[in-house]
């Protein structure tokens, strides 16, 4: 197996194992089941993760969708407007709590949002 093909199945793995995280924290969350810092701060890890690897596209056969072509062309772009929005969206609920992205505002989230842009723009960066 070539490099490239275990690179590309490595974030495949990552990809699903994301996806399946973020689901069982949100299934959890909407039956109210407290399960401590993973219903607090697995979302905040996994989302931004995940996202990371579909704007850069590298879970799959390259396929340059609007989001790849506006914001995956670099990992430091991806990572940057990935971490921004996140960042964004925390701050909109200290100034607008019954907003559009609802919540109570938690700086601690923005530590999650920035580990898990920061793990994926490494392995990124160092596997490029």
């Amino acid at each position: 197996m070539d490099t490239s093909t275990s690179r590309l199945n490595g974030w495949r793995i990552a990809y699903w194992a994301l996806l399946a995280i973020w689901i069982l924290d949100a299934v959890l969350v909407m039956r109210r089941i407290r399960g401590g810092l993973f219903t607090s701060y697995a979302a905040d890890v996994t989302l931004p993760a995940f996202l990371y690897i579909i704007v850069r596209g590298l879970h799959g056969p390259p396929r340059r969708h609007w989001t790849s072509r506006l914001f995956g062309s670099s990992p430091e772009l991806a990572a940057c407007v990935i971490f921004g929005g996140s960042v964004l969206t925390e701050v909109s609920q200290y100034y607008w709590p019954k907003g559009f992205f609802a919540g109570r505002f938690d700086p601690n989230d923005i530590a999650a949002y920035l580990v898990g842009v920061g793990v994926c723009y490494g392995f990124d960066k160092l596997t490029a």
